[in-house]
């Protein structure tokens, strides 16, 4: 009898600008909003890709919790791959 892969406990994440990165590694979940609302991304999450509405990108790490402002970006999930493009707040 064949053995079942492991399930990841964790999904990669990007939290890029067009100037600069500002996470990239491992974390428990991601938290954003589009326009349909606030939604969460966990470890094996469906392939996904959505328009980011102003609002705080929250990643959760083991031990941490890291939020990043966000006016407008993109989110796209592959395989336990989050990347999130996004542009900041105007100052």
């Amino acid at each position: 009898m064949a053995k079942a892969a492991a399930t990841p406990k964790t999904i990669h994440v990007k939290v890029i600008s067009p100037s600069q990165v500002f996470y990239e590694g491992a974390a428990d979940s991601v938290s954003a909003k589009n326009k349909v609302g606030n939604f969460d991304i966990l470890p094996n999450h469906a392939h996904f890709f959505s328009l980011l509405t102003e609002g705080d990108i929250v990643v959760k790490t083991s031990g941490q919790q890291l939020r990043f402002p966000a006016q407008h970006g993109i989110v796209k999930v592959t395989d336990n791959v989050v990347t999130l493009f996004i542009y900041l707040p105007d100052n």
